[in-house]
């Protein structure tokens, strides 16, 4: 059996094909652009569409395939009508548009409320909200839809013509019972909408259905794939980097840093939700998880490169190599917050900006590029410090993405969050979350075999006792920069 794994994402599309021994057979990768459409973003479901057929036809010429399983971005949904045509594309969840909605679903259903129900407070990233701005603003469109979809059910229902959505990604339209796993009547009812309207939730790795027989003649296809329900891109990322427990926590290093955790127990305390932590239905049965995010992670590392150090590599082959061969052993003394995209959770305030604390005319490169890492460190220690009080606890990580390939970022992570941090051997995390679903849905395994198949890890970094003591004092001063600023911003 083989299994084709696609990671769906805002303008990119990534997938592999696993055998059921946990081979890697085939890989690609393909960007495609937004769309335009008077003056505003939206991702090009069409382009996602012909890149998915384009890689099916070619993996599927040389193997035979399986399953197909798709993970994908969160809260952006295609609108249709009756006849499958698209009404309105996916707008981004950093399209403002839906603010002032977001502000009539908290008055009309009440903050405290939305979040028991829906494990998130209203806020315009959230389908509903972008939902009733469309129903504001495009009314002729919005008398004529019949259908609205996410990414992933969106692909699924284009393979299988079934309607299926996984629990997590349900829970990022705002309108998703997180207990009962349905779309709620009292989310979406004060507003005149439908829960028919969505597509019917199931939990991931459920077998959705066959592949379209016209698609496997046009695509080429042998033997009768199926599609297997995948998930949210940072469930499918968990899971892949085989977090089936309670404390387990999976830290995505990328543009924006995410940190996944798993617990048990559905929060009912308001101040999580309103500190910007959902709380979602994990893939494992039982589980719930939540999101620490930091805006700007990897887009720092790369504002340090290119626009202030313009990508000097000295006698290195690289910036990285260079920048990271004479770190200092020990803290810099500086302070940063790491808010050069506005501050996400616990703070919520897009408005806040960086901030260098401690330079002076000494202050050497390697040690500004440390101070931003250790600040960046700061700031998810502190977030995995204020989820103790809704019952989370982080226990480990799993360090998945691209600054996942630094030793230097993985070390301090280390020391300054004092915790052990483990990396996978592939940074592709999603993808092999897909492979976990795949191999429990049509291969009979439980999720431990299909972690012990898929789920293969490098090196692991364990706190230094002296360097991370170190830094204590350090994190007491950095709980206190953000009061002492954000009136600044």
């Amino acid at each position: 059996m083989n299994y084709f794994c696609l990671d769906v994402g805002t303008t990119c599309l990534k997938c592999q094909l696993f055998s059921d021994t946990g081979e890697i057979l085939a890989y690609r990768v393909k960007e495609y652009d937004f769309k335009l459409q008077d003056g505003e973003k939206y991702v090009d479901v069409d382009a996602v569409w012909q890149t998915l057929c384009e890689m099916l036809r070619e993996l599927g010429a040389a193997h035979e395939i399986t399953s197909v399983c798709i993970s994908s971005l969160g809260e952006s949904f295609v609108l249709l009508d009756e006849k499958d045509e698209i009404l309105f594309y996916p707008m981004l969840y950093t399209d403002a548009r839906g603010e002032e909605e977001a502000r009539l679903i908290a008055s009309t259903v009440g903050e405290e409320r939305a979040f028991l129900i829906a494990g998130v407070t209203p806020h315009s990233m959230y389908s509903l909200s972008k939902l009733l701005w469309i129903k504001r603003h495009a009314p002729e469109k919005f008398s004529r839809a019949a259908k609205v979809m996410l990414v992933c059910d969106y692909l699924g229902y284009r393979l299988t013509g079934e309607r299926t959505i996984d629990y997590a990604l349900a829970a990022r339209t705002g309108a998703f019972d997180v207990e009962k796993k349905t779309f709620s009547a009292e989310m979406l009812t004060p507003f005149g909408l439908s829960e028919t309207l969505f597509s019917v939730p199931r939990p991931a790795g459920s077998v959705v259905g066959p592949i379209k027989k016209e698609l496997l003649t046009s695509l080429g296809l042998q033997g009768a794939p199926v599609l297997v329900l995948g998930s949210h891109d940072q469930v499918c990322a968990a899971l892949g980097a085989g977090a089936l427990q309670a404390g387990d926590a999976v830290d995505g290093l990328g543009t924006v840093e995410c940190t996944t955790v798993l617990f048990k127990d559905k929060p009912t305390d308001l101040s999580m939700g309103k500190e910007g932590y959902p709380c979602v239905p994990y893939a494992v049965p039982g589980l719930y998880c939540t999101y620490m995010l930091n805006f700007s992670s990897g887009s720092t590392i790369d504002w340090v490169r290119k626009r202030i150090m313009h990508g000097y590599a000295g006698e290195e082959q690289s910036f990285f190599a260079y920048i990271e061969k004479d770190l200092p052993r020990d803290p810099t003394g500086l302070l940063v917050l790491p808010y050069f995209g506005g501050a996400s959770t616990p703070h919520q305030n897009i408005h806040a900006r960086g901030v260098i604390l401690g330079l002076h005319t000494d202050t050497k490169d390697t040690e500004l590029f440390q101070g931003i890492m250790e600040g960046l460190c700061m700031e998810m220690r502190y977030n995995a410090d204020v989820v103790k009080k809704y019952g989370i606890a982080v226990k480990k990580l799993v360090a998945t993405g691209g600054g996942a390939k630094s030793r230097a970022w993985l070390t301090l992570k280390a020391n300054v969050q004092d915790l052990p941090v483990v990396r996978l051997r592939s940074s592709e995390g999603g993808l092999c979350g897909c492979a976990v679903l795949s191999a429990t849905a049509v291969g009979g395994l439980t999720f431990e075999e299909a972690r012990a198949w898929f789920v293969q890890y490098a090196d692991a970094f364990t706190p230094d006792p002296a360097r991370r003591a170190a830094y204590d004092p350090i994190y007491e001063k950095y709980k206190k920069l953000y009061a002492s600023v954000k009136e600044l911003f």
